[in-house]
């Protein structure tokens, strides 16, 4: 049967702003979760018949999760549970890790049942300057299940806390004297939870008694009634003392067991409904309540979310480190490629340059050669010249002597020569004229002539610019004249085979 709790009478104080958590109140088959997000109270759900074995845990955690809206992975439980028992132990006065220890030792020695026991300790006055704790025992095998079936629902068991801590939150909330001893007892499931402490919240005792009062009115006030004797013994029977009942129709068993209890029997002014042991846990501080949960249960959610904040990083690292290897592998391919290609090259190189450096030593040996046989001889300049003088003599004129030598770092020419005979052209060139254009020639490109001494024509009468003239060859005419007697012509001179005839001679260097 499904119970719906109004959310208005459980906004209203006591929760922290930032806490998010699933609040879960198992006790027996009776069944209650609260959704807390952000300090409210988003939804509430509440199953009457729920299951009592273990094992289905898990599954009604993720269907009160899904029916109040959770929205977060925390779970905080309030259990009632036969294996979950208390101890009351005294140990020596020390403080810190000693004290820690010590505890730890005293719950590892219990046998109360098989195997390793999940502990969670209070603070107890002892009145004799002892370190006086109650231990809550419950077996590590039925709580890593419950941890295990929340965690495969996607949930996180993070606090496994005894009904005791929240009956000793509300000892502040009775009307009670400094030091006035008060014994709270509520039925959680099918028992009966019962604490014992002060008015000024210092805790004496805590108990969890078989049965209820629905059930078992008169034994469970004989328990009570032992329960406020061995207080009595412990603390001294003159403060004032006082049994207040919690829970549902409790107000209803108040006449039974005030009967066999000698001390005022009343109902807690604190407010019971179906969800208070769920509403009622978050409001706590982690700090105040006994936890079965230890410190490294409770780190174990960081420690996988940062275990898989490293496996992606890892991932991604591992990722980029094949991506930079994949590239590198195809950089070095890619290099080794080209120093194959480079080593072809450096080696047809090196051939290339072997046969060069052959065909040097060969063509350095020639060139020894050569200049072993030519040594220092000069260059065939006069040969170059008389080419030249062939294109540079002006046609009027003719070259009978030509000398070329070479002196004093230089070259010295003589050139000789004659006028051509008058028939043999026809020309309106004088002969000084033709003289000047030959040493302009010659003045000129490539030989650049520099004239010296006496150079110029010969033969050459007075006022005829230069021009020498030959007289005729008049021997023929007298052998033509003797030849002929008494009888014969005179033949007048051969002025046709004679002419006159200038001389020429110039002197030159050039270098």
């Amino acid at each position: 049967m499904l119970n719906f709790f109004s959310r208005r009478n459980l906004i209203g104080g006591g929760i922290p702003a930032n806490r998010t958590v699933l609040s879960v109140s198992w006790l027996g088959n009776q069944f209650s979760a609260v959704a807390v997000q952000r300090g409210r109270v988003a939804g509430t759900w509440q199953r009457s018949d729920a299951s009592t074995e273990l094992g289905e845990f898990g599954a009604m955690v993720r269907e009160a999760a899904d029916r109040t809206g959770y929205k977060g992975d925390e779970v905080s439980l309030v259990l009632a549970h036969p294996r979950l028992v208390q101890n009351l132990a005294d140990l020596p006065p020390v403080k810190g890790k000693a004290l820690k220890s010590l505890i730890q030792r005293q719950a590892m020695q219990q046998n109360l049942f098989s195997g390793q026991a999940a502990w969670a300790s209070q603070s107890a006055s002892s009145g004799d300057g002892t370190n006086r704790v109650i231990l809550h025992l419950f077996p590590r095998l039925l709580l890593n299940q419950l941890v295990a079936n929340c965690r495969h629902h996607g949930l996180e068991l993070m606090a496994v806390v005894p009904p005791s801590a929240l009956l000793e939150h509300q000892l502040s909330q009775l009307p009670l004297e400094k030091d006035e001893l008060a014994l709270v007892a509520a039925e959680t499931g099918g028992s009966t939870t019962v604490v014992v402490g002060r008015g000024d919240g210092q805790l004496l005792l805590v108990r969890t008694l078989p049965g209820t009062w629905s059930e078992e009115s008169g034994r469970l006030a004989v328990d009570l009634n032992r329960t406020v004797l061995f207080v009595q013994q412990q603390q001294g029977a003159t403060a004032r003392q006082s049994v207040w009942l919690f829970g549902a129709a409790a107000a209803d068993q108040v006449p039974a067991i005030q009967s066999r209890i000698p001390i005022p029997v009343k109902i807690s002014p604190v407010a019971f409904t179906g969800f208070y042991w769920a509403s009622d846990l978050p409001k706590l501080r982690p700090e105040r309540y006994p936890n079965l949960i230890s410190r490294e249960m409770q780190k174990a959610p960081q420690r996988r979310v940062f275990a898989k904040v490293v496996v992606g990083s890892t991932a991604v690292l591992v990722m980029i480190c094949l991506g930079a290897c994949t590239y590198a592998w195809g950089q070095v391919r890619g290099q080794a490629a080209t120093v194959r290609n480079l080593s072809a090259e450096i080696w047809r190189l090196q051939a290339r340059l072997s046969e060069l450096q052959k065909l040097d030593a060969e063509l350095t040996g020639k060139e020894e050669l050569v200049h072993l046989v030519v040594g220092t001889r000069r260059p065939p300049v006069a040969a170059w010249f008389l080419a030249y003088l062939g294109q540079a003599v002006p046609p009027e004129l003719v070259v009978t002597n030509l000398e070329i030598r070479f002196d004093q770092d230089c070259w010295k020419v003589r050139l000789c020569g004659s006028s051509q005979p008058a028939r043999s052209y026809n020309s309106k060139i004088s002969l000084p004229d033709s003289i000047t254009l030959l040493k302009s020639r010659l003045s000129g490109g490539p030989f650049r002539f520099r004239f010296t001494g006496q150079s110029g024509a010969s033969g050459i009468p007075s006022g005829q610019a230069g021009v020498g003239v030959v007289p005729p060859v008049s021997w023929m005419n007298r052998m033509l004249g003797n030849a002929g007697g008494a009888g014969a012509t005179t033949l007048k001179p051969l002025e046709s085979l004679a002419a006159p005839v200038a001389s020429f001679d110039l002197q030159a260097t050039f270098q």
